[in-house]
């Protein structure tokens, strides 16, 4: 990916989690069961609360059509910063929101601007935003989450290429013609 001041590469990091219905079902991290009065006491009422949830971290990269998603386990420097420096080209211009694993990518010789969500959603000063991945997200959630039913994590990362693919051939008349296309791209490189 290249990114440019008029299309920049904008990277951000989603929780694909799903959401309690009707209040039922355990809870996400964070969230504890009522106070028991007595420590021994069993609880009888399982609803509401048991084991931690957790739920799959999905880190994604958008330059207008192309987007590419990354399930990882963990949203740290050293899992994001490889996966930006594989697929953006050098000298690119990202734009972020302040996580802390971000703030090296000028020292690794990308153009970085910022926006903190908790003043502006649009940086006025650099006119950076991430509105566009942030959409994204909502999306591939909609597609994965809610119309799939969920997916298994040992097959998320196969639907978040194949969620990519379509959105970047989305203007493609024919994607079965895409897709053969793209095989014969692939074939002729080796």
């Amino acid at each position: 990916m290249v990114g440019n001041v008029q299309n920049p590469i904008q990277i951000d990091e989603a929780r694909f989690a799903g959401r309690r219905k009707y209040n039922r079902g355990r809870l996400l991290a964070g969230d504890a069961p009522p106070a028991l009065t007595d420590i021994n006491a069993e609880v009888i009422n399982n609803r509401n609360h048991g084991a931690r949830v957790d739920c799959p971290w999905v880190f994604g990269l958008k330059n207008g059509n192309d987007c590419r998603y990354f399930y990882v386990h963990r949203r740290d420097r050293e899992t994001l910063l490889p996966i930006i420096e594989r697929e953006c080209e050098a000298g690119s211009e990202i734009h972020s929101d302040e996580w802390a694993a971000y703030r090296c990518l000028t020292s690794r010789g990308f153009v970085h601007k910022t926006v903190n969500h908790q003043i502006s959603y649009v940086d006025a000063n650099t006119g950076a935003h991430t509105q566009n991945i942030e959409r994204s997200w909502l999306d591939a959630k909609v597609t994965l989450l809610k119309k799939m039913r969920g997916v298994p994590l040992n097959h998320l990362q196969s639907h978040l290429n194949h969620y990519c693919w379509r959105l970047y051939r989305q203007d493609s008349p024919d994607l079965f013609l895409a897709m053969l296309e793209g095989i014969q791209i692939v074939n002729n490189r080796f």
